[in-house]
């Protein structure tokens, strides 16, 4: 089993699954999907970074655009915890 990363119409970051597949990923990311997600937009397989931080129970955060809140200078993260999710509508 590998690691994928679900991404979802109107979420801004992935839900992490394990799975054999894309299309196996898709399906278990289904079951958690949560009212407001949207639909399923993209599953890829998890780098080799997230799989580490996944394996010590890190909670991975990644955009569809590849940045991630958890990776990168303190600046860069407390921009990314600040900005406005650029894949979620403004008005529900």
């Amino acid at each position: 089993m590998v690691w994928y990363l679900v991404f979802w119409r109107r979420r801004s970051t992935a839900t992490v699954v394990a799975a054999p597949d894309a299309a196996q990923a898709r399906r278990r990311a289904l079951s958690r999907q949560k009212r407001g997600y949207g639909p399923i937009v993209a599953a890829r397989r998890a780098n080799a970074q997230d799989s580490r931080l996944i394996r010590r129970g890190v909670w991975v955060r990644r955009r569809r655009d590849g940045s991630s809140p958890q990776v990168g200078s303190a600046a860069a993260r407390e921009r990314a915890r600040r900005q406005r999710s650029r894949y979620r509508a403004t008005r529900w």
